[in-house]
């Protein structure tokens, strides 16, 4: 037997009418209709079946307003409750614990809600990094000071605080593209330059003009980093933004103070330190709170005449190459003239020492046998002969010497037989 179904009655068949009804003193401005019945099978007896439908209120309006079953309706049989009042306090048991477990429900939702809540509002400063924290868009101050240092920190969650990380240290690099033409990423990182085409397209290929009037390409790569964070990020809507249009500002006005020809052959260091001189005066002058790091700059001839710029680059180092070599010529001719007039002029000086220091020797002999000479000439004239002869016939084969009285007959035999060479013998 069901827990819904009352005991059947024992006894004949009776014809019942039950009627439930539920009177509420309170007044209640809403109602509450629900488009479903329950029909009840009572058996009396032996072929005897009451089948009673009735409508009867939500269990909400039981358990709201605190009904309960008339204790004054007249029972069908004996004293027990009826069926219908039975099914209602089955249904207001059943919402009760329904009710019950939604609010433990909320309630572990409600924690984990908070928990979340209080834990979603750490955050971590990295070394390399500073923060700023806005509590309704407006900069707070933690201990006098509006940037966070490195470490864990603390702030309510998002709308309230919002918290933005400052990169300080890092080291930050923007490129200026607007006197570039253009190029795609794969392009550039393969070094493929793009197809030129007849002529230069302004819509879509960024240039620069020269002071001569002349066009040329130039493209930037500045490195920097943020010294003043507060007045990078808080004082300009958009630093980083700002730093490329100084850096494209920088070079179109360096551009116009050079030739075409300095810039791109003659004076490339100097047009590369006037565009960074630019760039440093407009970050004074923003205030942008940047210190510049080192940068390329990096200018280009057009892509429709750099051919002709080719051929005039190849000829003046073809120059330059003649000119070197005729100054290491004329220096090396130079060079080797002055050694050997420097070899003359020495030997020339060694050799008028050395004829000085004979002359003065030899008049320093002379003087000291002067005294002597004057007392017997005759034997300085023999001593002088002597002298003479030995040095004439230093070479000769023959002497022959012969008294100088001249009574004594002189005969020379000049045709001598010749010597014969002596006989060389053969070895066997």
């Amino acid at each position: 037997m069901s827990a819904d179904q009352p005991p059947k009655p024992k006894g004949p068949d009776h014809g019942h009418s039950h009627s439930h009804g539920h009177d509420h003193d309170h007044d209640h401005d809403h109602d509450h209709e629900h488009g479903h019945g329950h029909d009840h099978e009572h058996e009396h007896g032996p072929g005897h079946t009451h089948t009673h439908a009735h409508p009867h209120p939500h269990p909400h309006a039981l358990a709201r307003h605190g009904a309960a079953p008339d204790s004054a309706s007249p029972a069908t049989s004996g004293s027990g409750p009826g069926p219908e009042a039975a099914a209602d306090d089955a249904g207001s048991l059943a919402l009760a614990d329904a009710l019950r477990s939604s609010f433990i429900i909320v309630r572990v939702l409600l924690i984990l809600f908070v928990g979340y809540f209080l834990f979603s509002g750490f955050f971590v400063v990295e070394s390399q990094e500073r923060a700023i924290l806005l509590r309704f868009g407006v900069p707070v101050s933690r201990g006098g000071q509006i940037e966070l240092g490195p470490g864990l920190h603390w702030a309510f969650p998002y709308p309230i605080d919002e918290h933005i990380k400052l990169p300080v240290a890092r080291l930050q690099t923007v490129r200026s593209t607007v006197g570039w033409y253009q190029v795609t990423p794969e392009q550039e990182a393969e070094g493929i330059v793009p197809d030129a085409g007849g002529s230069l397209n302004p819509a879509i290929d960024g240039y620069a003009i020269a002071g001569d009037g002349n066009i040329l390409h130039t493209r930037a790569t500045v490195r920097y980093r943020i010294t003043e964070p507060l007045k990078f990020y808080l004082k300009h809507s958009d630093g980083a933004v700002l730093m490329t249009h100084l850096v494209d500002n920088a070079v179109m006005q360096a551009s116009a103070r050079y030739r075409v020809d300095d810039a791109l052959r003659r004076d490339i260091t100097g047009y590369k330190e006037a565009v960074l001189k630019r760039l440093s005066e407009l970050l004074v002058q923003h205030d942008l709170g940047v210190t510049l790091e080192t940068s390329d700059v990096d200018p280009a001839p057009p892509r429709q005449v750099k051919a002709d710029f080719d051929g005039v680059v190849a000829a003046e180092l073809e120059r330059a190459k003649l000119v070197s070599d005729a100054q290491g010529y004329a220096s090396r001719v130079v060079n080797e003239a002055r050694g050997e007039a420097a070899a003359r002029i020495n030997s020339g000086e060694t050799e008028r020492s050395r004829i000085v220091q004979a002359v003065t020797s030899e008049a320093q002999k002379f003087r000291s046998l002067q005294p002597e000479y004057v007392k017997n000439p005759a034997f300085f004239r023999e001593r002088l002969v002597v002298e003479t002869l030995r040095r004439i016939m230093t070479n000769a084969q023959e002497k022959f010497f012969l008294p100088l009285t001249p009574s004594d007959e002189l005969r020379l035999e000049l045709n001598r037989e010749p010597v014969k060479p002596a006989k060389q013998t053969m070895p066997y």
